[in-house]
Formats: structure tokens, sequence, C-alpha cells
């Protein structure tokens, strides 16, 4: 097993996560068995009119979903369910289903391709545009933007050259690159600080720490001979991510600050299959949600190393390429499921019960003819600041 490097400088800690896409990984073949629903009965919310949702056209799809109908009428981004909901397009539109899928209600008369809610989710990115409930904000450029964190008042813009901030109020542009290449960019929950993986202007790659204004940059983790990925926080405020190998192993490390100021580097899930995305839950820090081989996979962490939930899928998620979408909460889990080649539209799950300690869990369809996903639900409060390196920017956003 290959040994995870850590170091600690004068400047060092880490950021948030990024939702993974659907790629062409190969699905999982675990044989399936039965797996324990989660008994939810309703499906919309009462409405004068309501439209049929389109069943999907999977051959393996036999599992009825709970939404089957949604509702007509004026919609509205409104403000964000207080419990969370699960926000998906289908048929043009942009819906909204409660946590429990009790209710439904119309988000958005115009479905967008993608979706990534702010940490007070009330807006979100989609592409090159911000979407508000008071209207549409354009973006320079398509790109990859991610949020900054606690409040999404700006966002941030990845290439591999630079890393800037955008103000969304004004339109002002501030520069915080400190690397020659930037794969991505993590923000701290608190919105302090910052993790990026890519390669310094010295020629050393892996995961780096800076503050909010791309200063004070350390790096944090690299482990040799591997590609880092996934970079995000846990609720908890500890950096995880995946290191991949030329072998075709992978793992998955949390790093730790302890009190003393010492850093540990456990790897709590080792796989000998390709894993391409960890996702932890901000609403309890031991549980992640990762994906592996094309299949999604569970973990509650538990004395340095996450105890892999079994994961016996259920039948028409076993020829599917599966991705995680988001946590709703510390036991809702949202998954997209696509047919062999990722083509859209695909199928929403829930997962759901207590995952930790060992509880069944449940696997439920929540609606056919997806093309787009995300978890709508405000950030919880943020963890402590990290207490090293210097904040040049007083005021995150």
């Amino acid at each position: 097993m290959r040994h995870l490097r850590v170091g600690l400088g004068i400047g060092t800690l880490v950021a948030s996560c990024a939702i993974a896409a659907c790629s062409e990984a190969a699905p999982s073949t675990t044989t399936p068995s039965t797996i324990p629903a989660t008994p939810t009965t309703s499906t919309s919310q009462p409405s004068s009119t309501t439209t049929t949702a389109p069943a999907t056209t999977t051959s393996a799809d036999t599992i009825t979903a709970l939404v089957t109908t949604l509702p007509n009428g004026t919609c509205d981004l409104g403000r964000p369910l207080p419990e969370g909901e699960f926000t998906v397009a289908v048929a043009g539109r942009l819906y909204g289903v409660s946590a429990d899928a009790g209710s439904v209600r119309c988000l958005l008369d115009d479905a967008p391709l993608e979706l990534s809610w702010s940490p007070v989710a009330t807006s979100f990115l989609s592409g090159n545009r911000v979407i508000t409930p008071s209207g549409e904000i354009p973006l320079d450029a398509a790109a990859s933007y991610e949020w900054t964190q606690p409040t999404g008042q700006k966002v941030v813009l990845v290439t591999p050259g630079s890393v800037t901030k955008r103000t969304l109020d004004d339109g002002s542009i501030e520069d915080i690159t400190f690397l020659d290449v930037t794969d991505e960019v993590a923000y701290h929950p608190a919105g302090t600080h910052l993790l990026a993986i890519g390669s310094h202007p010295d020629g050393r790659y892996g995961l780096w720490f800076a503050t909010n204004a791309g200063a004070d940059e350390t790096l944090f983790a690299a482990d040799e001979g591997a590609v880092l990925a996934s970079a995000a926080w846990t609720g908890s405020g500890e950096p995880v991510f995946v290191a991949r190998h030329d072998d075709a192993h992978s793992h998955i490390h949390r790093v730790e600050i302890s009190e003393s100021g010492t850093l540990e580097g456990p790897s709590i899930v080792d796989s000998e299959n390709h894993l391409d995305m960890v996702l932890p839950s901000a609403h309890d820090p031991l549980l992640i949600a990762y994906r592996e081989s094309g299949a999604p996979g569970l973990g509650c962490v538990e004395g340095g190393h996450a105890r892999v939930v079994g994961i016996d899928l259920p039948e028409p998620l076993v020829s599917m390429t599966s991705v995680p979408v988001g946590w709703v909460d510390g036991e809702r889990l949202l998954v997209m499921s696509y047919p062999a080649g990722c083509a859209e539209p695909g199928r929403a799950w829930v997962f759901s019960a207590g995952f930790c300690p060992g509880s069944e869990y449940g696997a439920v369809p929540l609606i056919d003819d997806v093309t787009a996903a995300a978890v709508r639900i405000p950030s919880p409060p943020p963890p402590p600041v990290p207490e090293v390196g210097s904040i040049i920017d007083p005021a995150p956003a």
C-alpha cells in the first residue's frame, strides 16, 4: 500500500466540494440482493392541474417511482425548505421535491442543463450564469465555476492557468491564482481558506492549502505517483480527497489537524477499483458517499477508517452508471442513475435511513426522466475557522 505524505507549514488547511459529472466509468457487476425500502407514500402536493411524469424507457426499470405526477401552473423559485428538497429538471421544468417526497412544487419554467445551489440555497449556478429569484446574472466564460462560502455572494472561476473570484453584485474580479496549473478548488465552509489540487511553479504537485485570497500557500498532502481528485470538506472541517494510482488502486483520504497541530492522513476507503469522487455530508461528519467503478458507495467514518455500508443495489441500478449527487441531511442521499454510456435522461433515487451505526437503509426511485438534479438545502453553521496563516480577505462571502 502506498503511504500518504502530509506536511504542515506556516499557512495550512483546506475547503468545499464539487458535484461529479456522469462519466464513462463501467457499471458495477455486484450481484444484487433485496434491499429494504424506506416506506414512503405520497407523490405530489395537491394541485388543480397535474402532469404525469414521463416514465423512463429503461427496460430494467421495474420499480415504480415515488413521484409520478407533477404540478402544472405558476413556477416560483421561492425560499428553500428548511428540511431541504431534491431539485430535478423534468420535461423542461425545474421541480422541488420535499425530503420526504410528500410534496412537489415547480421552481422554474425553463429547466437548466445543470445546477449547483448556493450555500444559502436561494440561487443556483448553471453553466456560465447564476439564476436568482429576481433574474439571471450572466458570467463571463463557460468554464468551471464554484460557490464561495459561507453565503455565496461570490463565485470562483477555475481554469487550468488561473483562479479568480467574481462578486455577483458589482461584477468585480479578484485574481487569487497561486498555482501554475489548478485542477479544482474547494472552499472551507467558513469561507476563510481554500483547498486546491494542482502543480506549483516549483513543480510540486498535490493538495494545496491557502487563504481565501490565494496567499500563504502550503503543500498540504501529496501521494507519490497518484492523481488526486474530488477535494472536499467534511461537516466538521476536515479535508477529504481521492488518490488514484497507476496500478488501478484508489484510496479516499481524510486529513485531520489535531489539537496539538500534528497531521494525520488515514486512508478511510481502500479499493482495487476506480474511485473517482467522494461526497461528504455537511450535516453529519461521519458520513461519506463515493463512486466506485460507476456505482455508488456509502461509508461511515469510525476510528479513522470508513466502515463501508454494504451496497447490494436494486436490480435496476446494477446495469446503470450511478452518481451520488448530494445529501439532504444525515439520512437521505440523492443518486442519479443513467443507462450505459450515461445517456440522458436518467432516474433519481433516494438512499435513506440511518447509515451509522449500521442500521438498514433503503434505496427507492424518486422520479424518472431527469435531465439535471441537485440537492437544495441551506448549509449548516460552519465549523471553526482554521487558526493557521493570515486571512487577506477579512470578509468571507
